[in-house]
């Protein structure tokens, strides 16, 4: 459930836009990243049986997205170290989920494709020298979608376990 209102939240603060409401901008966005924590704290429950590392990768790679992408909401000049981190933890976690289906197989393809675009845009960036800031505000729209898929699959996942 927290992944949804996580996700719900980063696209309402695109909508808002850091120029149009600032504070409200940067009060929605600490609820977006801050409300990725359960949601990692239940992956790595999840992961740990079947992968340690994996899960303990993944756990840190996730809390530094919440970190970095809080940061990078005040200050653009991060934007690229969060993306970065974000491919880290999807790669991680997506990789994960499509050999060991702790989650279903085509999600965690879907995350580490995600995780691929992730770094293509960092080197593209990189190459190019163009602002970040641009593409952020798409970039946390996927984000938040994901998110929702997340708790979607997440809370389908944990029902079909509650009844078996």
């Amino acid at each position: 459930m927290w992944a949804v209102i996580g996700g719900l939240a980063h696209i309402g603060s695109t909508a808002l836009g850091p120029g149009l409401y600032p504070s409200w901008y940067f009060a929605l966005s600490a609820a977006a990243y801050g409300l990725i924590l359960p949601a990692i704290a239940s992956l790595h429950v999840r992961n740990q049986p079947l992968r340690p590392s994996g899960a303990v990768l993944g756990t840190i790679a996730g809390a530094s997205v919440v970190t970095l992408g809080l940061g990078a909401a005040a200050n653009p000049d991060l934007i690229p170290a969060a993306l970065f981190v974000r491919g880290v933890w999807w790669w991680t976690v997506g990789k994960l989920w499509a050999e060991t289906s702790v989650l279903p197989r085509a999600f965690g393809i879907a995350t580490a494709a995600l995780a691929t675009l992730c770094f293509a845009l960092v080197i593209g960036y990189a190459i190019s020298g163009l602002p970040m800031a641009p593409p952020d505000l798409p970039l946390r729209i996927v984000l938040g979608l994901w998110l929702i898929a997340l708790g979607a699959v997440m809370w389908r996942d944990s029902r079909t376990t509650m009844t078996n």
